[in-house]
């Protein structure tokens, strides 16, 4: 008893530490919990994952005694190609497990999973790459141990309420499912059990390859499926399935193989009724329709068989009978009677150009109008038909018939159609066609716009008695409809569907936002009245080879209060007024005024080509055309760009040229807004042709000066746009065009801190990046450049030339009438000798700087020999032989580095400074003294100390010669008391050593 009581304490105990834990574990350690989840998904999935700590809740009550896990507000988003897509999420996810197993047991049975309103959404690139793909690719070789005894099972699994699509294009196909409630059963820790499960959708849409076949349909399935062969094999025990109120059930087994599927499928409708069929229609399936009398028998069965491939698709068959059948409505006075269909779609090999459909017989009886068709096509290749429809019918009577909510018609509508041939588009062949219709008081009102469209009425006939396309005759005879009092007509005769010949009449007025009502364009908002009164006639022949006197077209139209706007456009297109005159050649264009997103225009001028444009393939359209604006903001033309940028605004892109647009327009804006610039007066001629731009003359002002632009832009290639420009500028201000333009702020720096302005021709072309900036890596150009009168302060330069030279009064640089050659090649600019003035200086300037940044410039001046500090003079003694103070010594400057941080070095011929170089380090290294001491009493001595900035007495002057012979004396004794010193020098470096 001792004992018990005991094991009872322990065993109460451990309950309590468990029911503690239950509560405290989700609290205290949530975070560290989120942590290692985090971190485990970052190893393994590459996708972002996201849940709330705070809804994570893990509890042994809700399914006691196994223990529950909770997510609240899961989501999974993809990253790149599907960045930002929500591949998963859900409102609630439950995991049930049992706790003996999880703790004791060596298998993992889950009890039960929940998904609570989940979306999923599957999408497969054509390409094949899937947004489900997002498993981080392991290096981990397979394993060569024994499988452990671990094992996974699971019990129960449900979705309520979910939304699922599963879009792939590399098929094409796509399923769409809304309103799921799924329950399924299965034990995955067996190698053969049986799946049970069962499916209500409130909503099922599919597609396949842009056609829907099932739109929008109710769906319930119960399936009982044996697996089997390792998860391969499916065999259909008990199943059903219900579409609407359609049933079907279906037997057989489904394999999935390495690289393709076997099926062998049977399907049939067990004791459907003619009801059942009906509402698989659309607009039938309604709250109405369990009143709707019927009355007929039903019979539907096929197959599906073979094997399903990349290149094989299985045979498969369905039969479909209808016989004697009705359908009522309650408040229709007559029914749709003597209903009887036979449809046989037939494919015996799983080659889809194969398959046969033969629409036996379809024969109803639409109260007093009857309907008769029958077609046969023998296969999906060239179309072999033989089809027969005819029919009179009281649209009003049709639309009770078959309701399609929102939409109301009337009319009595007739066609008469036989054909029978090959349609073989290579070959230009059609069917024989003998075809009649017709359409009297016709009247169409939808539930989106109050306006009806009344008294519809046209013939038409469709004639080809020879099955060639060249000898068909199409002819609509008094087509006309009147809209909101406002009437429109029209008369066409087309013939030659090879050789389009045709002649069309149009007249009336028609306002476009009604008929946007009327007939909705998703994405699109228009409105506008449009007036016109055309006639024209001709050959596409002749249109194609612009023989325009033989296409007579005349009349006028007008466009006014026009309004377009859509999803995909960035601006609004707006205009006020328009008038057109047509003649074969042309259309004149009078007085188009309007607006486009923030800019307005007034257009006039010519069109041509119009008709070969509009019905051509790949044809240009061609003008001469006059463009006046007073605000025209090109930015909202420029295509996105991936680039981002600091201020709150889109990222400039490449504005494309068409390349079928062939026009001239004779400009003049007021005012133009190109990324962060503003030009003003920009007049000239720009020509649009295949995809470039060429400016002639185009002259405008911006940032304060006058400019001339002539040259191409071209947008073949909008990953690589060109442009070639020659560029005439006035008057621009040097630090204006230093903060403009990245050009001179990547090549001349400096220019930010001159003050004053510059005129100048060049020639300039190279690629443009996506924000319509010059690619520098591809620049080339060569000009003059023009300063009247500049000047510049505070340089790192000029404090650097005025810290080497000591020269007083540099600090100031001048610029008075400078020409200067420059030339940008292989990412340098260089610039030719031109003349400046560091204060009162003379200096000639030359060099280059790269697009790296880097410098290589020489300053040659005429300097006083006694204004320059002792180095300087040291220097300009040693390799000028001058000793004079008011001597005017040449001094050469070498500028390197960096524009931010320049370096300067005095430049004489290399031996001289091979030799300075090395008096230098040397007296570095032994000191003044050893080296004076081993020139002593030598020629060299005085040669080593000018240069060491030293010097005897005797040493500080020297005579000036009188003669050339004395120079010339001079010089040579000069030049073997530099000898003796290099020797000097060389022996002792040589000890050095």
């Amino acid at each position: 008893m001792k004992a018990l009581k005991w094991t009872s304490i322990v065993l109460g105990g451990f309950i309590v530490i468990i029911l503690l834990a239950a509560f405290l574990v989700p609290i205290l350690f949530k975070d560290d919990i989120k942590e290692a989840i985090d971190k485990e998904l970052a190893k393994s999935v590459n996708a972002d994952v996201l849940f709330d700590v705070d809804k994570f809740d893990v509890t042994i009550f809700k399914h006691f005694p196994n223990i529950t896990v909770q997510l609240q507000d899961l989501g999974v988003l993809n990253r790149e190609p599907f960045a930002g897509q929500v591949l998963f999420a859900t409102q609630q996810f439950e995991v049930e497990v049992n706790l003996k197993e999880l703790l004791f047991g060596d298998q993992l049975r889950v009890k039960g999973i929940t998904l609570v309103k989940p979306i999923i959404n599957v999408k497969v690139l054509e390409d094949g790459r899937a947004n489900y793909d997002i498993a981080v690719p392991t290096e981990d070789t397979v394993s060569t141990e024994e499988p452990g005894k671990f094992s996974f099972g699971i019990d129960r699994w449900e979705i309520v309420d979910g939304d699922i699509t599963y879009d792939d294009l590399s098929l094409p196909y796509k399923l769409v499912l809304k309103g799921m409630n799924h329950t399924g059963s299965g034990d995955f820790s067996q190698d053969v059990f049986d799946l049970k499960t069962h499916t209500v959708v409130d909503s099922v849409t599919t597609a396949y390859a842009g056609s829907e076949y099932l739109s929008d349909k109710h769906v319930e399935i119960d399936a009982t499926i044996g697996i089997s062969e390792k998860y391969t094999l499916y065999t259909f025990k008990e199943n059903s399935a219900k579409v609407n109120d359609f049933a079907l059930s279906f037997d057989g087994w489904f394999k999935m193989n390495e690289n393709d599927f076997d099926m062998d499928i049977k399907f049939k409708s067990p004791e459907n009724s003619f009801k059942s069929l009906l509402s698989l229609i659309p607009g039938m399936y309604t709250s109405s329709f369990q009143s709707i009398e019927t009355s007929g028998d039903l019979a539907f069965n096929g197959f599906v068989k073979g094997t399903y491939s990349e290149k094989q698709m299985p045979a498969f068959n369905v039969n479909l009978i209808v016989k004697d059948a009705m359908f009522k409505y309650p408040d229709l006075p007559t029914p749709v009677n003597n209903i009887n269909l036979d449809l046989l779609v037939d494919n015996k090999d799983g080659v889809i150009e194969n398959t046969l459909v033969n629409l036996k017989q379809l024969h109803m009886e639409f109260g007093s109008n009857p309907l008769d068709a029958k077609a046969v096509i023998e296969n999906l290749h060239n179309y072999k038909m033989d089809a027969n429809v005819v029919a009179k019918l009281n649209l009003a009577e049709l639309t009770k018939m078959f309701p399609m909510e929102g939409l109301e018609m009337k009319g009595n509508y007739s066609i008469n159609l036989k054909a029978k041939g090959i349609y073989d588009s290579v070959k230009n062949a059609i069917p024989a066609i003998d075809a009649t219709m017709s359409l009297a008081n016709g009247y169409v009102k939808s539930n989106d716009f109050p306006l009806p469209l009344q008294d519809l009425k046209f013939h038409s006939t469709v004639k080809n008695s020879s099955g060639k396309m060249q000898d068909t005759e199409i002819v609509v005879k008094d087509f006309s409809m009147l809209m909101d009092g406002e009437k429109f007509s029209a008369d066409l005769l087309l013939r030659d569907l090879v050789d389009y010949t045709w002649d069309l009449k149009v007249n009336g007025a028609m306002d476009l936002e009604k008929i946007t009502k009327v007939f909705p364009m998703e994405g699109i908002n228009l409105a506008g009245k449009i007036k016109a009164d055309l006639a024209t006639k001709g050959k596409y022949s002749d249109l194609q080879a612009e023989r325009y006197d033989r296409l007579p077209t005349s009349g006028t139209a007008s466009l006014s209060s026009f309004k377009y706007s859509a999803k995909d456009l960035p601006y609004d297109v707006a205009i006020e007024h328009s008038s057109l005159v047509f003649d074969p050649k042309k259309i004149e264009l009078q007085n188009m005024v309007g607006t486009i997103g923030k800019s307005d225009f007034n257009v006039s001028g010519s069109v041509l080509n119009y008709l070969g444009y509009v019905f051509g393939k790949g044809e240009t359209i061609k003008g001469i055309v006059n463009f006046n604006s007073n605000n025209l903001d090109l930015n909202q033309f420029m295509t996105e760009s991936e680039e981002t940028v600091v201020e709150d605004t889109a990222a400039y892109g490449v504005i494309p040229v068409p390349r079928d647009i062939d026009f001239i327009l004779k400009s003049s804006i007021k005012n133009v807004r190109l990324m962060d610039y503003k030009i003003t007066n920009a007049t000239g001629d720009i020509v649009v042709k295949d995809g470039i731009a060429n400016l002639n003359g185009l002259k405008f002002n911006m940032l304060g000066g006058a400019f001339v632009v002539n040259g191409t832009y071209n947008t073949h290639d909008l990953n690589h746009p060109k442009y070639d420009f020659a560029l005439k500028i006035e008057n621009l201000s040097i630090q204006q065009a230093a903060s403009s333009f990245t050009l001179v702020q990547t090549y001349a720096p400096i220019a930010g801190l001159v003050k004053g302005n510059f005129s100048t021709e060049f020639k300039i072309s190279g690629e443009l990046l996506q924000t319509m900036t010059p690619n520098l890596a591809t620049v080339n150009g060569a000009g003059l450049v023009k300063i009247a009168q500049a000047a510049l302060t505070q340089s790192k330069i000029v404090s650097g030339v005025t810290s080497l030279t000591n020269l007083d009064n540099t600090d100031n640089v001048t610029l008075k009438d400078v020409l200067m050659s420059a030339q940008i090649t292989n990412g340098r600019l260089s610039v030719k000798p031109f003349d400046v003035k560091f204060g009162d200086y003379k200096t000639a300037v030359s060099g280059s700087t790269g697009l790296d940044g880097s410098i290589d410039y020489s300053l040659k001046m005429n300097v006083p020999a006694g204004k320059v500090g002792s180095q300087v003079q040291s220097f300009i003694n040693k390799n000028t032989g001058a000793n004079n103070p008011t001597d005017m010594i040449p001094l050469t400057i070498g500028l390197g580095g960096s524009y931010n941080d320049p370096k300067f070095a005095l430049i004489a011929d290399e031996q001289k400074a091979q030799a300075t170089e090395a008096v230098t380090n040397v007296a570095k290294e032994e000191g003044q003294k050893a080296l004076q001491d081993a020139v002593k009493g030598t020629d060299a001595e005085k040669y080593v100390n000018s240069i060491l900035g030293g010097g005897t007495k005797d040493s500080t002057t020297t005579p000036k010669p009188d003669s050339a012979n004395a120079a010339a004396t001079n010089t040579d004794a000069q030049k073997k008391v530099e000898e003796e010193a290099k020797k000097k020098i060389q022996n002792l470096l040589k000890k050095k050593n």
